[in-house]
């Protein structure tokens, strides 16, 4: 039978993007949203409080909300709309925020315009691609409108067109750099799929071949011997015992012939471990790899489909995100009941509780392809220390 590899989509340079796009948006917003918050302040007495302090106190929470996320929770997306639904309420309330009758300085602008590029910004990393453009639009319209009215300080048309295109085409640009990045990066991580998907199946027809290989070796073996009986039988006994090896050589003919048309049910360990060496050396050139225990033992075909997978993601997985490393290994290591892969480097390791949602290819294409065999995953690693991937398949 033959096993599709596991199709769950990668997205490693996607996610490093994002996680990249967000720290550094992480840093900018603080500091622009002091000076905002600080704009604020200087005119809440112009202002109405029961509308003043919650949209002021809501665009500080979504800030330090923001840091927290992506710095320490890893989840900025709330955020990130928290901060796109205050400064849009800001704007729709402001016409009522500005107290009735009260004279405004001259060249008075509203608090919240230092937030109306950032917040269209934001929206690329809150929403999806259509309602984060509509934001785009939208944001600096409503600013045009508010801008001309008393309570925006009746601005002119002409100087409020300016500064509401300003806004836009500074959004805009910045938006459209981000699409653009993501799907590079997507194309990246199709790429990358793709190989992995390779890699895989290579260990795979690999595993086959060596395991076809070693029953035409047995089918040779058991046919030399029919002949070499035959060839010195002198009498009705021997020859009776070359009729009886020679049929049982037809047989594992007929079955060495039938297991070229179609994929064994099963792959002993050995030939597993053979594949595994070299698509784990593809993967990583600097990889050294230790076998012990090959044995001619029996494994179902899915359980070396998903190791398969599991090895070379864990493998993929250390070269990218292990930074520099003096030592990166692999242990093969078989036994009577099963096997065990442990995947080993001296990187930067990592926390295993603090693994990111958006990780596919550790709690899929690792975790999830081996305990869907029945196997077990263990991770050993901690921040500073290197990592050891370790996983366990037994008969039960």
């Amino acid at each position: 039978m033959t096993l599709p590899v596991h199709s769950a989509r990668k997205s490693f340079a996607l996610n490093r993007l994002n996680d990249l796009l967000e720290k550094t948006f992480s840093v900018v917003v603080p500091l622009i949203g002091v000076q905002m918050l600080g704009n604020a302040l200087s005119q809440s007495h112009l202002l109405n409080p029961w509308i003043f302090w919650p949209g002021a106190i809501g665009m500080t929470i979504a800030i330090v909300g923001l840091v927290v996320g992506v710095w320490v929770t890893q989840n900025a997306a709330i955020w990130l709309r928290l901060l796109v639904a205050v400064t849009t309420l800001v704007l729709v309330t402001w016409r009522i925020n500005v107290v009735a009758g009260q004279d405004l300085p001259a060249n008075f602008q509203p608090w919240i315009w230092w937030a109306v590029g950032l917040t269209a910004i934001a929206s690329i990393g809150a929403f999806a691609i259509f309602p984060s453009a509509l934001i785009v639009i939208f944001l600096p319209v409503m600013w045009f409108f508010v801008r001309q009215s008393e309570a925006g300080g009746n601005q002119g048309i002409w100087l409020a067109l300016q500064e509401a295109a300003t806004s836009f085409m500074f959004s805009a640009t910045f938006v459209a750099l981000v699409i653009g990045l993501r799907y590079e990066a997507s194309k990246v991580d199709a790429a990358n799929q793709k190989a992995a998907e390779a890699a895989v199946e290579l260990a795979r027809v690999d595993a086959i071949e060596r395991e076809r290989g070693r029953v035409d070796a047995l089918v040779h073996d058991s046919v030399l011997t029919t002949l070499l009986v035959a060839a010195n039988a002198q009498n009705p006994e021997q020859r009776q015992a070359a009729t009886e090896l020679a049929t049982a050589a037809i047989a594992k003919l007929n079955e060495a012939k039938n297991l070229q048309q179609a994929v064994p049910e099963t792959i002993s360990v050995s030939s597993l471990f053979s594949a595994l060496e070299q698509a784990a050396s593809r993967a990583a050139s600097d990889l050294v790899v230790y076998i012990e225990g090959a044995t001619d033992a029996e494994v179902p075909s899915e359980v070396a489909a998903a190791v398969s997978e599991a090895t070379i993601q864990s493998v993929t997985n250390s070269v990218q995100h292990a930074g520099t490393v003096s030592k990166r290994e692999l242990f093969l290591r078989g036994s009577a009941r099963g096997f065990k892969v442990v995947i080993k480097d001296n990187g930067r390791g990592f926390r295993p509780s603090r693994i990111p949602k958006n990780r596919l290819g550790v709690r899929l294409s690792v975790i999830g392809r081996v305990e869907s065999v029945g196997g077990r995953v263990f991770f050993d690693t901690k921040p500073g220390e290197g990592t050891s991937v370790i996983l366990e398949w037994n008969r039960s």
